[in-house]
């Protein structure tokens, strides 16, 4: 079991390392918060709505705010599918220090790869931006893995997600932290994150202090009403 949860966790770390050029530069540390509130929970149907922060700018500067909602339908032990849509208000690249409008539908198939002793959870996502003034409308696809080893209180915890769009792979996101379990459904995640993003040519990377808090608010019945 400790080699199978080793080989994910080395697996991560090639994917860190090996993805591109680095550039001279990277952007500041920025703090990006996110807040998840669990407002409707059975046992097939959860609805979750949150909100997201990014703060850059040595922490002066909120360019990117998010309102979410998500709705994920239980399937089996094996699979569930997730629906959401995000509206973002946030800075577009190239156009200056205003924010602008634009909206995300996107929807994610996550299936576990692993329960026994390190839980290891992959979701396969499909997003589609709309009204972006950057850029136009256009798709992106993610894969993201999840590595938590459960216990009662304190988990360590380690996320991967890569993202394609239609010039190809356009960024890697990783984060490593530990997630807190407060009692009565609620948690929250601290977390390193390092990123890079493909530009041109090049990657920036950019690095982000992660913090996320999820408030289970539903009361959990085994049917809807």
């Amino acid at each position: 079991m400790t080699r199978i949860a080793a080989s994910h966790v080395s697996l991560l770390a090639v994917l860190m390392v090996l993805l591109g050029e680095c550039p001279v530069a990277a952007d500041d540390v920025q703090s990006w918060t996110e807040v998840e509130v669990g407002v409707l929970a059975s046992d097939r149907i959860d609805w979750t709505v949150g909100g997201v922060a990014r703060i850059r700018d040595s922490l002066g500067s909120v360019y990117d705010r998010r309102a979410r909602t998500d709705v994920e339908f239980t399937l089996s032990d094996l699979a569930s599918v997730t629906l959401g849509y995000i509206l973002l208000n946030r800075t577009p690249a190239g156009l200056g220090s205003g924010h602008a409008w634009d909206h995300r539908l996107h929807a994610g198939l996550s299936y576990p790869l692993l329960r026994r002793g390190v839980r290891v959870e992959g979701t396969t996502l499909y997003e589609r931006h709309v009204g972006r003034r950057d850029s136009g409308d256009f798709n992106r696809y993610r894969q993201q893995v999840e590595i938590e080893r459960p216990s009662a209180r304190v988990s360590p915890w380690l996320y991967q997600s890569l993202a394609f769009e239609r010039q190809g792979f356009v960024r890697s996101r990783s984060r490593a932290g530990v997630r807190w379990r407060l009692g009565s459904g609620h948690s929250f995640i601290g977390a390193y994150q390092f990123e890079r993003r493909r530009s041109g040519a090049t990657w920036r990377p950019r690095h982000a202090v992660l913090s996320e808090w999820s408030l289970d608010l539903a009361a959990r019945r085994t049917s809807v009403r």
